[in-house]
C-alpha cells in the first residue's frame, strides 16, 4: 500500500487508499464564466453591473494584475517605498478602473445619463461611468468583486441533501 507524507506538520504517514472522498465540495468551485450582479443602491434607478470576480478565478484579470505588479516592481527597484500620496491613490484607482472595464464588468442595466436616457453598455462608456461615480462607490464595487463568495452558486437544500447522500 502506497503512503504519502500526510499533513506537513505531522510525521505520521497515512495510506493513500484510506483517503477521504471530498468530491461533494466540487460544487463550491467557481465557474470560469461566473458572473453576478452588483447594484448601486445609492444611485437613483439602481444601476446594476454584471461583474466577473476580481480574483484568481478570473484568469485574464489575474494575469493582468500579475503583469501590473511586475511592472510596478521594476519601476521601484532600488528605490525606497514612498509614503502614499493622494496622487498615488488616484493613479491606483484609475488603473483599477481600467482593469475593471477590461476584465470585470461585462454589461449593465438601469444605467442612465444626466437626462434619464438609458445608456447602452460599451467599455468606453463603462469607463466614463466608473470615473463619474464617487470613489467610495467604486471602492464598494471593488470590494464586492474581490469577495469570491458573491460568485459562488448557492444550492437549494434538496440538491445539497442529494449530494450528501451520494458521498
Amino acid at each position: 500500500m502506497a503512503a504519502c507524507t500526510g499533513h506537513p506538520l505531522s510525521s505520521t504517514p497515512y495510506p493513500l487508499s484510506d483517503m477521504t472522498d471530498f468530491s461533494n465540495l466540487e460544487s463550491l468551485q467557481i465557474a470560469e464564466d461566473a458572473t453576478t450582479s452588483f447594484v448601486f443602491y445609492g444611485i437613483a434607478g439602481e444601476p446594476t453591473l454584471d461583474c466577473r470576480p476580481a480574483t484568481q478565478e478570473n484568469k485574464p484579470f489575474f494575469n493582468a494584475i500579475l503583469l501590473q505588479n511586475k511592472q510596478t516592481q521594476r519601476k521601484q527597484k532600488g528605490r525606497r517605498a514612498a509614503a502614499p500620496t493622494a496622487q498615488m491613490l488616484a493613479e491606483a484607482r484609475a488603473a483599477d478602473i481600467e482593469l475593471f472595464v477590461s476584465y470585470i464588468i461585462t454589461g449593465w442595466t438601469n444605467v442612465v445619463d444626466a437626462k434619464g436616457k438609458a445608456v447602452k453598455f460599451t467599455k468606453e462608456v463603462c469607463k466614463q461611468f466608473l470615473n463619474a461615480i464617487p470613489g467610495d462607490m467604486f471602492d464598494e464595487l471593488r470590494v464586492f468583486c474581490l469577495e469570491i463568495a458573491n460568485f459562488r452558486v448557492e444550492m437549494d437544500p434538496e440538491e445539497l441533501a442529494e449530494l450528501s447522500e451520494k458521498s
